[in-house]
């Protein structure tokens, strides 16, 4: 059986509101000794968000002029992704 791979991205977005909701809000806080750990493991979300995008562009239709828009868009943001993934990397870098 095929998975709906809309589902994992909708966990993953669920998972990222609910930790900045609860920094906001009080109920967990970052201290330094969790930065780093934290800064990985959001620069393997932002990998997996660089691909997944480039993914969900294969599969539109390129011959529609609309799909096309939606095509370029979905690549900016998979290039956005990339650039934040290789910034994530310089901080893990120089983070101790």
């Amino acid at each position: 059986m095929t998975h709906n791979p809309a589902q994992y991205a909708r966990v993953a977005a669920d998972s990222l509101a609910r930790l900045v909701q609860d920094v906001r809000t009080g109920r967990a806080e970052w201290a330094p000794h969790t930065v780093r750990p934290a800064a990985a493991d959001l620069l393997r979300t932002a990998e997996a968000m660089a691909a997944a995008l480039q993914q969900m562009t294969t599969v539109l239709d390129p011959r529609a002029p609309q799909t096309r828009q939606h095509a370029a868009a979905l690549h900016l943001a998979g290039q956005a992704a990339a650039t934040c993934a290789a910034q994530l990397r310089t901080a893990l870098r120089t983070l101790h």
